[in-house]
């Protein structure tokens, strides 16, 4: 885990951390069932998002800014939603994502996808073509836990104007992998990191154009979990 002083002055609070010392009082909510917690950036595909994933486990909705330590601490999986802009626009939601790398497993999607590799060391450019509601083919890596059990070839919906440089993906940690692209423009559509149970998706499992979201969404769920015996 970074050390948290290096990112105290930067978006003006403190970033959440692991509790330590004293538990806190009263019983936890993560010991009845895995909770996941979405944190929103207002973007329209945030519920249907919430729906996806409510068929797996309980979702917690919180806008980014009025996140906790507490819910941070109860919570299985950590989800950054969609929203509008470039990952700069949320220095909140970085602070977020540095402190639980390493302690929380965390699936960002759309803007979340971009906002964990540019944290990572990528580089986010505006795309030649801007993509929204469109249905592209994905080109998937052999062997990923993402893609497990589903066809080669399979088709997702995107919804984004900004993408990863590919010419920046020498600077990532070695654990991460790319295991998705679009097939034309070789634009990096997912990632995952197992080691540190990190997972992206620049593409929206939860829209009607991606026709395999819910396995998706399962087999990610699963890896996240399978620590705690949480295989559905």
């Amino acid at each position: 885990m970074l050390h948290p002083s290096r990112w105290r002055n930067r978006s003006g609070f403190h970033p959440w951390l692991r509790i330590q010392g004293k538990p806190h009082q009263g019983p936890s909510l993560a010991r009845f069932a895995p909770m996941i917690l979405l944190a929103d950036h207002q973007d329209s595909f945030t519920r249907n998002l919430e729906h996806l994933l409510a068929g797996f486990d309980r979702v917690v909705v919180r806008d980014r800014r009025e996140l906790t330590p507490e819910l941070i601490e109860q919570c299985h999986l950590l989800v950054l939603s969609p929203g509008p802009g470039k990952p700069s626009d949320y220095p909140e939601t970085l602070d977020l994502f540095l402190s639980c790398v390493g302690y929380k497993p965390v699936l960002g999607i759309c803007l979340g996808f971009q906002l964990m590799l540019e944290a990572e060391g990528a580089t986010i450019h505006r795309q030649s073509q801007v993509l929204h509601g469109i249905e592209t083919e994905l080109e998937t890596l052999p062997g990923s836990i993402t893609y497990q059990g589903l066809p080669a070839g399979i088709r997702v919906g995107r919804y984004h104007s900004l993408q990863v440089d590919p010419s920046s993906l020498s600077c990532l940690p070695e654990t991460l992998r790319i295991t998705g692209r679009d097939p034309i423009r070789d634009v990096p559509l997912s990632f995952e990191d197992l080691p540190r149970k990190l997972f992206g998706l620049q593409y929206h499992p939860e829209s009607f154009l991606t026709c395999e979201g819910n396995r998706l969404i399962r087999n990610i769920r699963n890896a996240c979990l399978d620590a705690e015996g949480g295989d559905l």
